[in-house]
């Protein structure tokens, strides 16, 4: 069965210990990224897992990917406020 964040029933399912204010953080960008913590999660994971496929050395990358982050983090505060 097919789930609305892009799993299937089968997929791994397992419970994860965090923070209340991690928790709580995850929640409000899931609700400024319209999706659910679980989508949250898994988006940001793989943000994380793709940008291994740059070279670090490239320090114009480096950099573009920085401003791309604070952009986003940007984005994220003023959807709250």
């Amino acid at each position: 069965m097919w789930h609305p964040c892009g799993m299937a029933r089968e997929d791994l399912h397992f419970r994860l210990r965090i923070p209340e204010e991690l928790k709580k953080r995850v929640f409000a960008a899931a609700r400024a990224n319209d999706r659910s913590m679980t989508a949250e999660i898994i988006a940001r994971l793989e943000d994380t897992f793709s940008g291994a496929e740059f070279d670090p050395n490239d320090k114009e990358l480096v950099d573009i990917l920085a401003d791309l982050d604070r952009l986003k983090r940007r984005i994220v505060r003023s959807r709250r406020s």
